[in-house]
């Protein structure tokens, strides 16, 4: 290996060494979190899949585009009606807020926290509704009770979906 000398007279660096120091560089920027050394996909934006559902006892029978959702709401509400309201996918950024407005005149605010392999950490907030830090994992039903509408309830279904 040839060396090559150091700009302004400093002594002779040979290639290896340099490139030992850029990579020592990269593995410390790593180490410490700088901006832009994520690991790929860890800062891409999280897709959710929204749905706000109107329940209530009106006898119009449940929406079939809802019926996952109501599979599981059966054992936590008392209603014979499901009406999907919206249907949606948005895209959070990480430490970002997506903002829902909800047929009540209320919003919801989303901002994921951490992706991992347990899923999403959110903070949700809906308001006069409900506030809370839920971990929801991939492709799994987050279900938020958010607040009366009509003759019943808003529910708001978040699933996020990425891969």
């Amino acid at each position: 290996m040839v060396p090559s000398k150091a700009p302004h007279g400093g002594g002779d660096v040979s290639r290896s060494s340099g490139s030992r120091i850029a990579w020592g560089l990269i593995a410390l920027a790593l180490l410490l979190g700088a901006p832009g050394a994520r690991a790929e996909g860890e800062s891409a934006p999280i897709p959710v899949n929204v749905l706000v559902t109107y329940l209530s006892s009106d006898g119009t029978g449940v929406d079939p585009s809802a019926r996952r959702l109501d599979e599981k709401l059966r054992d936590q509400f008392k209603y014979d009606s499901l009406q999907v309201l919206e249907k949606r996918r948005i895209d959070l950024e990480m430490d970002g807020v997506g903002t829902i407005a909800l047929p009540n005149g209320r919003a919801a605010r989303l901002s994921p926290i951490h992706r991992g392999d347990a899923g999403v950490l959110m903070a949700v907030d809906v308001e006069g509704a409900a506030k809370m830090d839920a971990r929801v994992q991939n492709r799994h039903l987050l279900v938020i009770r958010a607040g009366r509408y009509k003759d019943g309830d808003l529910v708001l279904s978040l699933e996020p979906d990425y891969r």
